[in-house]
């Protein structure tokens, strides 16, 4: 069978990755400045771009991260996107005199790799070795091209025992059985492929080792296969955090990936929010999602579908063990539109190497039908290959059985035509370009001198936050190493402090438009000069004469 034309063929390749962020670099230096923060057991390097005019480390900064999840293109794309957009539009490029835009556009370069592999199929571990079935055998049961059409797609077999059926919407779609409305499954399903090691299971043990969005500690799920030996087990994500551990400038976090909490805010949840392990965000943090998320609508990002966080992931790592606030979009999605009737569950076959396809009736599990049906009314009307139709097989492994491959064409969910993620870039450049903008920046204010008695001066200043986003995340403050605003009095010969601290420390959040007051009683005549801030809010200063 002649190689399907897919849509990821569009996508680059982690050498062409490392293309265009070189030339992007080499055009731009001034603002740019290219960094590998390490190497992936598949060899690729993990790419960071930051973009700031001077030094990057000393402006609050946001840090936009891609690709964690591997099989999601279209986030390092858009973030490949944003950064030539930023470094050519002269108003964004003069936004980074007073901030910075950290682009982590691949943190799985091992993964997206298989993109544009001669033989593509949707991989989410990297390049490490595993034996998720553990036989004591390393990746000795992956998926085969048995139609040899250049993808990895799925088998259906003709199975009285089956729990699927096709679709009364779309018959390429098989969805589950109800037998309480009196419908009987036909079908089970395996990704495409033999069962190499006749265990009885089918690609459960392919290339592709651990999911990096599953890795690390927040929520960590051990003893399952794909999420590591162990919490934050993987070069990639050590050296992401072991990076983000040197640069408190980070204000907050925007991640391209299979989660979103911009289109659809968070809700406070009382209870995960008190619990003794901290599950939900603080209420005070919910109300900053819900004001990104105005930022997000206001930039024409709307109607994205609701994508729960996972466990392990990125983004909730972010906030609940790293502190800042931290926000998840898709960043493409299906155009809205009305719900086909058949909204039964569909077959949402596991990814070669995550279990798939077991015998004794563990087959795939039911995802939401109307998704399916809904891209492939899309897909039909754009002139997308998405499917590639059901053919008959000889599978060895099911003698005297029917046996077809077919199905969802291999990155189709999340991964548009390259010509479509060109608006999105914009509108979200837009996003990021805006809540820059509104990211807190202090100032001194409101300097006043009241002489007290002869020599003897009070000396108040407020502390504002010029910005629309308060000063930091309220778990902020139950995260100890995060550095605080630090405000310093610094005196010329000849001047005392009578009351108050030469070095102070105000660990609360400031709100938005927000203001805290200081005072001191200084003895003598000279000149002072006061700093306040820390690098995720900027550094004011102001000097006083005293006479």
């Amino acid at each position: 069978m002649a190689e399907v034309k897919v849509r990821a063929q569009g996508y680059a390749s982690p050498a062409r990755l490392a293309e265009r962020l070189r030339s992007l670099s080499t055009q731009h230096k001034t603002n740019s400045t290219l960094q590998s923060l390490t190497k992936s057991p598949g060899g690729h390097d993990v790419w960071l771009l930051s973009l700031s005019r001077g030094n990057a480390a000393q402006k609050p900064a946001l840090l936009l991260v891609a690709g964690v999840e591997g099989s999601h293109l279209a986030g390092t794309e858009l973030a490949l996107q944003v950064a030539e957009k930023w470094l050519t539009t002269d108003s964004l490029a003069r936004l980074l005199d007073t901030r910075t835009l950290y682009i982590l556009p691949s943190l799985n370069p091992d993964a997206q790799a298989q993109a544009t592999a001669t033989l593509k199929w949707e991989r989410s571990g990297n390049g490490r070795p595993t034996d998720d079935d553990r036989d004591g055998r390393l990746d000795e049961d992956g998926p085969e091209d048995l139609n040899g059409d250049g993808l990895i797609s799925t088998i259906r077999v003709e199975d009285p025992t089956g729990q699927y059926m096709p679709s009364k919407t779309d018959a390429r779609v098989l969805v589950k059985a109800d037998p309480t409305k009196g419908e009987q499954g036909r079908y089970r399903l395996i990704t495409e492929g033999i069962d190499n090691d006749k265990d009885g299971q089918f690609n459960e043990d392919g290339p592709g080792g651990i999911n990096l969005n599953h890795n690390f500690s927040f929520d960590y799920e051990p003893f399952k296969p794909g999420t590591g030996e162990y919490p934050v087990s993987e070069p990639e994500n050590q050296a992401l955090i072991d990076w983000l551990y040197t640069v408190p400038n980070v204000y907050a976090i925007v991640t391209f990936g299979p989660a979103n909490n911009l289109t659809e805010p968070l809700k406070f949840d009382k209870q995960k929010a008190s619990a003794r392990i901290l599950k939900g965000w603080l209420e005070p943090d919910v109300a900053v999602n819900d004001q990104v998320s105005k930022l997000y609508a206001g930039a024409g990002l709307k109607d994205a579908p609701s994508l729960p966080f996972q466990r392990g992931d990125f983004p909730q790592w972010a906030y609940f063990h790293f502190g800042k606030l931290s926000f998840s979009t898709p960043g493409w999605w299906l155009p809205k539109a009305e719900a086909p009737k058949d909204t039964a569950k569909t077959a949402s076959v596991p990814k070669p190497g995550a279990g798939a396809g077991r015998s004794g009736g563990a087959d795939a599990k039911p995802g939401e039908g109307a998704e399916e049906l809904a891209l492939l009314k899309w897909a039909t009307a754009n002139n997308v290959t998405a499917f590639v139709d059901w053919k008959p097989f000889n599978h060895p492994d099911f003698p005297g059985q029917k046996a077809e491959v077919g199905g969802l064409v291999p990155f189709t969910k999340l991964n548009p035509p390259l010509a479509q993620l060109a608006e999105s870039a914009t509108k979200h450049v837009a996003f990021l370009a805006n809540m820059a903008k509104a990211m807190p920046q202090v100032e001194l204010v409101n300097v006043k001198t009241e002489a007290v008695s002869p020599g003897l001066n009070r000396i108040t200043v407020d502390l504002h936050n010029q910005g629309l986003l308060p000063s930091q995340a309220e778990l902020a403050e139950r995260v100890q190493y995060l550095p605080k605003i630090k405000i310093t009095l610094n005196l010329a010969n000849g001047l005392r402090i009578l009351s108050g601290r030469a070095v102070q420390l105000h660990s609360n959040t400031i709100p938005g438009n927000g203001t805290v007051s200081f005072s001191w009683l200084v003895a003598g005549s000279g000149s002072l000069n006061i700093e306040a801030g820390s690098p995720s809010v900027g550094i004011a200063k102001t000097s006083v004469q005293l006479k």
